[in-house]
């Protein structure tokens, strides 16, 4: 398996595990508040990471510029799960799912105008692509969509989630070891919710079994599992490729909304999946078809 490929397969996996999230519902409905909810899924995650660490032998030692960088990325990255949750009280978990991916194009955006990337045509096929997608998944979401407070919680969250990803890519974390980057992002971004519960109200434990055992899984996959991942697949493809498959996370999520929640979605909805995996197809060739044509070029 070449670097490349493993980039791509982790970016998959990491999009992947992070559309678990909106088993959070379950919490919900059993009373716990959106801070409590993520609380105890970044302190069990960060204790999970901990003992992998240990495991693998793994370093726990920071320069004081390391430190300053992860305390950033930890805080990025915990409001941006803030403003992810605070809008499933707002909008469907689909539609702010799907709404949460406007931020591979931030990303883009964001290569271009600060770094001065230049963004292939295929990669901007792709993108095209993956806003059709979104819109067609969108399409099944009726007024919820117009809710303007679920709407904005999902577009902070989107900005603030693509400025971790290239904020992991362009700083000198890109050598730190994905395990390490994940760790201290949730155990520093843990400190937030400390914080916000402290003032605002107190932590409410899991009550019952269902609670209990979504707060592992949300602790495991999309916080554990999709970290990892996500920090692995930006060091071998980029932030921007990375950000691309990232489009899978939606799919996950109606893919759980119709087996765990009863969903069933419209043909558009399936129609839009099927525009989504087709736009991470031509990610996945694109470096073929590229070498392709520049041989073609070079023959003619």
């Amino acid at each position: 398996m070449t670097i490349r490929t493993k980039g791509f397969l982790l970016g998959a996996i990491s999009a992947a595990a992070y559309g678990v999230n909106p088993l959070a519902l379950f919490m919900y409905e059993d009373g716990m508040t959106t801070d409590s909810v993520l609380a105890c899924r970044y302190i069990l995650a960060a204790v999970l990471m901990a003992g992998l660490m240990v495991f693998r032998r793994e370093s726990f030692l920071l320069t004081f510029k390391e430190c300053v960088q992860l305390l950033i990325l930890g805080m990025l990255f915990s409001l941006s799960s803030i403003f992810l949750f605070m809008s499933y009280r707002y909008i469907d978990v689909s539609i702010a799912s799907t709404l949460l991916f406007c931020y591979p194009a931030m990303v883009a955006v964001i290569m271009i105008l600060l770094f001065k990337e230049r963004p292939s045509l295929l990669t901007i096929v792709s993108l095209v692509l993956v806003g059709i997608g979104v819109v067609m998944l969108n399409s099944d979401g009726g007024s919820s969509v117009d809710s303007l407070m679920g709407v904005m919680f999902v577009i902070i969250s989107s900005l603030q989630y693509a400025v971790y990803i290239v904020c992991v890519q362009k700083t000198s974390l890109a050598k730190m070891s994905s395990l390490k980057v994940g760790f201290y992002s949730i155990a520093f971004g843990s400190l937030l919710y400390v914080v916000r519960l402290n003032m605002l109200c107190d932590l409410q434990l899991p009550s019952t079994m269902r609670s209990v055992v979504c707060a592992a899984i949300l602790a495991v996959f999309p916080t554990l599992i999709s970290l990892v991942a996500l920090a692995a697949a930006i060091r071998h493809i980029g932030s921007t490729s990375t950000a691309i498959l990232g489009a899978l996370e939606p799919v996950t999520a109606v893919l759980i909304g119709v087996i765990v929640f009863s969903e069933r979605p419209s043909i558009i909805a399936i129609m839009g999946m099927l525009v989504i995996f087709g736009a991470v197809t031509l990610l996945l060739a694109a470096p073929k078809l590229e070498a392709r044509r520049r041989a073609a070029t070079n023959n003619m």
